[in-house]
């Protein structure tokens, strides 16, 4: 039995009695019960923690995972994302990817549900992962140079496959928070209140607030506008809060760009 083909077999059927404009959950539902009738076996939601140098990150869960190992069956299992639009985005490879690598799987497709159903195969990254330990050892470096060191090591360790969503995953500032603990770095994260007439109307806050008074946040970029759309709006609640100093570490993501740092 050709799986693949069984899958997309499976989903067609469900297409067509279902028809368009379900969310995605409802057609997960609609084809796990298919599978279930066509006896093929699968796994739901399977959780997986994403580590960095021994420190747990951010978690995920995947769609579905086909031919699962406890299954006992011939051949490798397979991450099965699911998705419901016209087009098969790269983002939603990316997130495909981010399991595969993640859980150890070699082979990977998202599946998606609109007038009819799209099937595409996604290309497991070439890294592995190192759960290993890492102890921490204090760094005499400054902290600008340590914050771009760390923001490198992270992008270089995590790649683009997992800025998958608009804001990114909260998985890099959590790293890099991982890298400075490990640079003997003490910091906290920040929430400033935003006050009018001793009156709260809003709030912002920061991934790292140091000790010196300095503070730090992460964001996504795909080009120079979007650096300064992020560092506009960062600089103004730096300056407004009379703080010391902020640095903004810009993660791209796309293939081919460099991690920046800039300070107010």
């Amino acid at each position: 039995m050709d799986l693949i083909k069984e899958i997309k077999a499976s989903a067609e059927e469900v297409l067509s009695v279902l028809g368009e404009g379900y969310k995605e959950n409802v057609y997960e539902e609609a084809l796990a019960h298919e599978l279930r009738i066509r006896n093929i076996p699968y796994e739901r939601q399977r959780n997986f923690e994403m580590i960095y140098k021994g420190y747990k990150v951010g978690e995920g869960r995947a769609d579905l995972i086909l031919n699962p190992l406890w299954f006992n069956r011939k051949g490798e299992e397979i991450v099965l994302e699911l998705k419901v639009g016209k087009k098969i985005e790269k983002s939603h490879k990316r997130q495909a990817q981010v399991y595969m690598v993640s859980l150890n799987i070699n082979e990977g497709w998202v599946l998606s549900f609109s007038n009819k159903v799209e099937m595409e195969k996604v290309e497991k990254p070439k890294r592995g992962f190192d759960r290993s330990v890492i102890k921490p050892s204090k760094s005499r470096k400054e902290l600008s140079k340590i914050l771009k060191e760390s923001a490198e090591n992270v992008f270089n360790y995590f790649g683009t496959e997992f800025i998958y969503r608009d804001k990114g995953l909260e998985i890099f500032p959590k790293a890099i928070a991982v890298e400075l603990r490990l640079n003997g770095i003490d910091f906290s994260t920040g929430t400033f209140p935003i006050c009018y007439k001793f009156h709260e109307v809003d709030r912002y806050n920061f991934n790292f607030v140091f000790s010196n008074g300095e503070v730090a946040n992460v964001c996504y970029y795909k080009d120079e506008e979007d650096i300064d759309k992020s560092l506009e709006e960062f600089k103004f609640y730096v300056d407004i809060l009379k703080l010391r100093k902020g640095y903004l570490i810009c993660i791209p993501s796309t293939e081919g760009e460099r991690v920046i740092v800039t300070t107010t």
